[in-house]
């Protein structure tokens, strides 16, 4: 048995389509920004709700239409953005795909980033804030003023413990 009960069609559908058609799409391309193969295929799939559906003929036919195009349009824009295709990516032939797949290196390169990520938060708050704010490229002076509870030699110390930790930690690996 159907999910959807059949509903006779009243043969007006026709007139309406010719009637109300370019203004449902116009209102669907002012309500929702998206690409208008997106706001064609709302459109349809309303359409084809209100075949199924067959709402009352009132004045409210319209803003009904309307409602159902607007939501079918955001419900298809989702879907849009969740896939990706191959011919928006210039991969369409099947050629294109190294761009996707990382190289060897890239691979090595993120494992060590990732161990260098865990050994820097290993070390002690101080010297973890300190050694950060150097590698970002900030000099003595900058680090010290923005610490602000720091001076140079404590800036300094802290550098060279927390190097200290982090020849410790690899020669341990």
């Amino acid at each position: 048995m159907s999910r959807h009960r059949r509903v006779a069609l009243r043969g007006d559908e026709a007139q309406l389509f010719a009637q109300h058609h370019a203004r449902l799409l116009r209102a669907v391309r002012g309500a929702v920004r998206t690409p208008e193969a997106v706001v064609e295929d709302a459109c349809a799939n309303a359409w084809a709700i209100l075949l199924r559906r067959q709402p009352e003929r009132t004045d409210r036919l319209f803003a009904w239409l309307r409602t159902v195009a607007i939501r079918e349009a955001y419900r298809l824009s989702r879907e849009d953005h969740r896939a990706t295709r191959l011919e928006d990516l210039g991969c369409a032939d099947g050629d294109g795909w190294d761009a996707f797949v990382p190289d060897r290196g890239s691979l090595d390169d993120t494992i060590e980033a990732r161990r260098a990520l865990r050994v820097l938060a290993d070390l002690p708050e101080r010297q973890r804030r300190t050694l950060a704010l150097l590698v970002a490229g900030y000099r003595y002076a900058e680090i010290q003023r923005l610490r602000g509870d720091a001076t140079y030699t404590n800036v300094n110390k802290q550098l060279v413990k927390a190097r200290r930790r982090i020849r410790e930690s690899e020669a341990a690996a």
